[in-house]
């Protein structure tokens, strides 16, 4: 694909050339950095270097970033420098689940404020809502009931938990029955 790289003239027919999975990383270290529209679809590609990622995640345009954070050939140092601007796509990342098996303590080690917001998501698996219930500070707590759906059992956590605050609110959906 790179012998097509010189005859490549405008953004739209470079465009078309990254829609190649199979396209070298040279290629892409040659469209890269020419608009933020190239920079996007370069972020998500499969071939996309852990380097060159790096340097697409400096980037001034947030789309960008964001597709970086979505990339499982991101580094961790990035995916965690990235995280607490997207949590979503950090925690969503293909990548994820085999940073959480390398360091069973990442959750840990994040910033509060990047759980919290996986925490409200309606896409957050039970096991990180379970773990705030059981094991989160305050914050976590507060994040979980929260939600608009929740599971009796996390509440009843919650409420009989250490934290006032989500306590109480907590105990106050058991006895309204708000909750699934």
């Amino acid at each position: 694909m790179s012998d097509l790289q010189p005859f490549v003239a405008d953004e739209t027919e470079i465009a078309k050339a990254l829609e190649d999975v199979e396209l070298d990383l040279s290629t892409l270290e040659s469209f890269a950095f020419r608009s933020f529209k190239i920079n996007r679809i370069i972020a998500l590609h499969p071939n996309a270097s852990a380097a060159l990622l790096a340097k697409l995640a400096q980037s001034p345009d947030k789309p960008t970033r964001r597709n970086v954070a979505r990339n499982p050939q991101t580094s961790k140092e990035v995916l965690l420098n990235l995280a607490p601007t997207f949590a979503g796509e950090f925690f969503l990342n293909p990548a994820f689940d085999f940073l959480l098996m390398e360091d069973p303590n990442l959750l840990f080690s994040l910033p509060v404020g990047v759980l919290k917001n996986i925490l409200k998501r309606d896409d957050c698996p039970d096991s990180f809502q379970n773990w705030a219930a059981k094991c989160g500070d305050k914050s976590h707590q507060l994040a979980v009931v929260s939600r608009t759906r929740i599971r009796k059992e996390n509440l009843q956590l919650i409420a009989n938990g250490p934290n006032v605050k989500p306590a109480e609110i907590a105990a106050g959906r058991l006895i309204s029955g708000d909750f699934e």
